[in-house]
C-alpha cells in the first residue's frame, strides 16, 4: 500500500505520527487490496473553541476511491479527540472497504 501523509498545524504534539500509524496500520490488516492511502491530518487552530482537528482520508482500492473526513473539536484533551477522531474516520473506510470487498468477493479480513 503506497502511503501519502499529510500533516499541517500538528507541531509539538508528538503522538500525532503514531496515532496516525496505528490508522495505517488497521487498514493495511483489515484490507490488503489497498493500493493508495492518502491521509490528510491538520492540527487544532483558532480560538479555544473553536479549536478542531480534520482528517481526511482517502483510499484507492481497485478502480474505486473510498473518502472518509471527520472534523473534531480539540477539547481539554486534543490526543484523546484525535483518537476519536481517526476512530470514526477508519469506521467509515473500513463500511466502504467492506461494500467494495462483497462485490470483488475478496480482499477485507
Amino acid at each position: 500500500m503506497h502511503t501519502c501523509l499529510s500533516l499541517t498545524s500538528v507541531g509539538g504534539q508528538w503522538y500525532v505520527e503514531r496515532e496516525v500509524s496505528g490508522l495505517m496500520s488497521a487498514l493495511r490488516d483489515y484490507c490488503d487490496a489497498i493500493h493508495s492511502c492518502d491521509i490528510s491530518v491538520e492540527g487544532p487552530s483558532g480560538t479555544a473553541q473553536e479549536r478542531c482537528w480534520r482528517v481526511e482520508l482517502r483510499i484507492r482500492v481497485f478502480d474505486e476511491v473510498i473518502r472518509a473526513v471527520k472534523r473534531a473539536p480539540a477539547g481539554s484533551d486534543p490526543q484523546q479527540s484525535l483518537s476519536c477522531a481517526l476512530a470514526d474516520v477508519y469506521a467509515k473506510a473500513r463500511a466502504g472497504l467492506s461494500h467494495i470487498a462483497e462485490e470483488h468477493v475478496c480482499c477485507c479480513a
